[in-house]
């Protein structure tokens, strides 16, 4: 899948440039590899099937009901919306 945009700058330096100086050291490994599927995943559908239980991917609720979270580390969350075939608004966050 295509990321159209991406919010956070450690996140967007990381895909962009295989830079991770604004990324916390110790989620740098775990980031890359939900990046890495997340983008090779042909539909949304099927990212979401083949992932990882751990991961605990599901969508979000209330005024954030198109967007989707998967589990990083703690309350760290990458979230993100599909909106026609590509990814949107990718961010990383403690959305709790």
């Amino acid at each position: 899948m295509i990321i159209r945009f991406v919010h956070h700058r450690g996140l967007r330096w990381l895909i962009e440039d295989d830079d991770p100086r604004f990324l916390q050291h110790n989620l740098v490994g775990r980031v890359r590899k939900i990046l890495t599927v997340l983008i090779l995943a042909e539909e949304l559908d099927g990212f979401i099937a083949d992932a990882p239980r751990g991961w605990r991917i599901h969508r979000l609720s209330g005024d954030r009901q198109d967007e989707w979270s998967i589990s990083v580390s703690g309350n760290l969350r990458i979230t993100f919306a599909e909106e026609d075939g590509y990814i949107d608004r990718v961010n990383l966050e403690d959305y709790h």
